[in-house]
């Protein structure tokens, strides 16, 4: 029983992060209010985010955008300046990355 409920909780995990990247993929940009609204980015994110002198969403795109909208470069920035894990700075990057393709015509 116990295993059922970890199994639960994993899937809801999932389908939260999941629903949080339709919403952020679906608004404009400027209206995304928070960086916890950035798929991949909690709370404890946000505040690392924060210290890295990135406080808004347009801002951490910004950043994604500066480095080129390289996906390799922009994990390793949110790893090695804002420390975030690894498993969150790809979360991110890929929401990023996946906003950028409808913002920027390569």
């Amino acid at each position: 029983k116990a295993r059922e409920e970890r199994t639960s909780e994993t899937v809801m995990s999932g389908a939260t992060t999941t629903q949080k990247n339709t919403t952020f993929q679906g608004k404009p940009l400027q209206d995304v209010a928070n960086l916890t609204d950035v798929p991949g980015v909690g709370p404890k994110s946000a505040g690392k985010l924060v210290e890295a002198n990135i406080d808004t969403p347009i801002k951490l795109m910004g950043q994604f955008m500066v480095l080129g909208c390289a996906e390799t470069k922009m994990t390793s920035w949110l790893e090695d300046v804002a420390e975030l894990r690894n498993a969150e700075a790809k979360k991110v990057t890929e929401g990023l990355a996946e906003k950028a393709a409808v913002l920027v015509t390569r």
